[in-house]
């Protein structure tokens, strides 16, 4: 499984968009077996209410899946 790093908001988003896209399904079953998904969609949601960061949590986000409003 890829490496998703959590200790920086914009270094998971980066991990995150550095995945290819049929591994999406793989990575994110990962992460909520090993109780980290929750920890990476936090951290994507504080991207998005930093103004400068916004554009790459919403890009990490569609990445994976998750739709925009």
């Amino acid at each position: 499984m890829h490496r998703v790093d959590v200790s920086d908001d914009r270094q998971t988003a980066e991990s995150l968009l550095s995945i290819q896209t049929h591994e999406i399904p793989d990575v994110l079953a990962g992460l909520a077996k090993s109780k980290r998904l929750s920890i990476v969609i936090v951290s994507l949601n504080r991207l998005l209410r930093h103004p400068p960061d916004q554009d790459l949590g919403r890009r990490a986000l569609r990445h994976l899946g998750f739709l925009d409003d």
